[in-house]
């Protein structure tokens, strides 16, 4: 989900990975990989909150980046607005 900003305020980004991901080990290391991922992306300012499934724990780094990537163009181009 992501709200547009105005110009000036921050990016902030939230993530909503439940108990069904896993213990709070693996949710936290999922948290740190994401947050890792979107540092290289300039996303346009605004607010995000990004739900995450069971099976991105079973996911590589790299299929993480290319999941995200293709959620950040979406967000660019407009799909991702509610």
């Amino acid at each position: 989900m992501h709200r547009a900003g105005s110009p000036g305020d921050p990016t902030r980004i939230a993530f909503a990975i439940g108990r069904k991901v896993g213990n709070a080990v693996t949710r936290n290391r999922l948290r740190r990989r994401l947050r890792e991922i979107l540092r290289s992306h300039a996303l346009p300012v605004g607010d995000y909150l990004i739900g995450v499934r069971p099976e991105a724990s079973q996911m590589s780094f790299v299929q993480l980046q290319q999941h995200v990537g293709s959620l950040v163009s979406l967000v660019r181009s407009g799909a991702g607005r509610s």
